[in-house]
């Protein structure tokens, strides 16, 4: 047998269907290579420079909550796409969403499979694609999944 050329899967949620749909195909994948696999939610808020000390600290502290449930909720809304004895790691990062999969990919060899909204002309030029930038800016392989496309 030929060994993986990745050491894991980096599967980046953000709790939509096309996640939900692309958890699937990388807890299949990593099943199948005998690697663990990464879920990431990243949750990006940018600090205003005119808050004071005070103020920042606050924030700062409700946020190690918003932290904490987050990874609670991950875990809960992935339970019932991940079989039993795979090796998953629950990963909620404050950087915006394509530089945290992005690093978290680098950091461990990983192969990244996401989601995609299926978002085409004036809709993705607006909003943005976080895949297509990850696609654009990895070093990584990254495998998107469509709307629609199953496992099974």
């Amino acid at each position: 047998m030929i060994p993986a050329p990745f050491d894991s899967i980096v599967c980046p949620i953000d709790f939509s269907d096309c996640s939900a749909n692309a958890l699937k195909w990388a807890a299949w994948l990593a099943q199948a290579a005998g690697k663990p696999l990464r879920l990431l939610h990243a949750v990006h808020v940018d600090m205003p420079s005119y808050l004071t000390a005070q103020q920042r600290e606050g924030i700062l502290t409700q946020w190690a909550i918003v932290r904490e449930q987050a990874e609670a909720h991950l875990k809960v809304w992935a339970a019932p796409h991940i079989s039993d004895g795979l090796s998953v790691v629950y990963d909620v990062s404050d950087a915006p969403p394509v530089e945290a999969i992005i690093a978290a990919a680098h950091r461990g060899n990983a192969w990244v499979v996401m989601g995609t909204h299926g978002r085409t002309g004036w809709r993705q030029v607006w909003m943005g694609s976080v895949t297509t930038r990850t696609i654009e800016q990895a070093k990584v392989p990254v495998l998107a999944i469509p709307p629609g496309k199953s496992i099974c």
